[in-house]
Parts: C-alpha cells; structure tokens; sequence
C-alpha cells in the first residue's frame, strides 16, 4: 500500500494487515498472547491479534487486551500516521509498527504487562505548539485518559525517535526532553517488556 491511509478504519482495516503482512517470513506460525487494542475516542476501537501468522482485526476493545493504546479524534493522524510516514519502510516493521512488538510478546512478558496493569498518558508536544495525547493501558484495565497513573511529557519527534531507535528514552530523560511523574514503575514495566 503505497499511500498511509488518514482513516482510523482504513489504517486498521487495510494498512496494518497489509504492513504485517511483509513479516509473514519471520512470523511463521506464531500466534499472539493477547491482543493491542487501539480506541479512538468518539470514533471507534479496533483490536489486533495474531493468529498462526496473520494478523486478524476485530473492532472493539477484544477481552483478551494486553495493551490498549487511547487517543482523542485530534490525535490519531498526528501520532499514528504521521509516524508511520515519518519512519518510513526503511524502519523495521517491528519499530514502524509497536503494535508488531506487542503481538510478538512471549508468554513471560505478556505476563508482566498483565500484572502491571495501569496507564500511561503520553503528552507529546508537535511543531507549531499543538500538544497531542496517547494514552496507554497495561492489562485489561479500563483507560483514564484524563488522570492516567504516570505521565510521560516529551516532543513528539523525540518518540518517532525512540521507536526508529535513534535515541533512547533514558538519554532523552538525562537531556531533559523527556519528563516522567507518577508511578513511573508503569513506564518502566512497559518499556522493558517491549525491549
């Protein structure tokens, strides 16, 4: 698929598999532990699960939910397409998609996603001042996208740059450009279970 599709539905729909897709080789029969579900606010869900290979798309929020990833309407295009432009195919599927991470999990790291289980809200400030939110939900835990349990702050470029793997989040921290609070236990848990 040549053009990155703007529609919260197109993009799950049609580019993911079709993305997911070009790593049926290094796939081969896996299947996931859970499922990464994405929910636009007002707008719809959508859960992605592996199943022998290939990916499989439900709409909704599936039971088996190890990460659930939460945006207002504003936000998908200028986080979820815009870094799916930004990384480009030279990436790593594995990075251009952290969906692909999740789905990968082995059953331990499954584990402690499903025993860490809270929220982190992402604040990602765009070029031009406009601030976008993410927020991410470990387990099957209901989102709290106004009160998420720790808070990440940093510049949007600065996340394209730590999933292309430019950067790291603890160099980013040692800067300054990237700000935590709360239990920052949560962020902690969800990075080295995606490591």
């Amino acid at each position: 698929m040549s053009e990155i599709p703007r529609s919260p539905e197109r993009f799950f729909n049609e580019y993911v598999p079709a993305e997911v897709a070009r790593l049926k080789g290094t796939l081969g029969e896996r299947s996931s532990a859970g499922a990464v579900a994405f929910e636009i606010t007002g707008g719809g869900a959508w859960s992605l699960s592996l199943e022998h290979g290939d990916v499989r798309v439900s709409p909704g929020v599936a039971p088996d939910v190890l990460v659930r990833l939460t945006f207002g309407a504003g936000d998908f295009e200028p986080i979820v397409v815009g870094g799916a432009e930004r990384l480009g195919k030279e990436t790593g599927l594995e990075r251009q998609l952290v969906a692909a991470r999740v789905l990968t999990l082995d059953a331990e790291r499954a584990r402690l996603i499903r025993e860490a289980p809270g929220t982190v809200g992402l604040k990602l400030a765009a070029a031009g001042g406009q601030t976008h939110r993410l927020v991410v939900t470990l387990g099957a835990g209901a989102s709290k996208l106004e009160a998420a349990d720790c808070e990440l702050e940093c510049a949007l470029e600065d996340l394209w740059a730590i999933q292309s793997g430019a950067r790291n989040a603890f160099e980013l921290l040692m800067d300054g450009k990237l700000k935590l609070s709360g239990k920052v236990e949560l962020a902690m848990a969800l990075a080295a279970a995606l490591a």
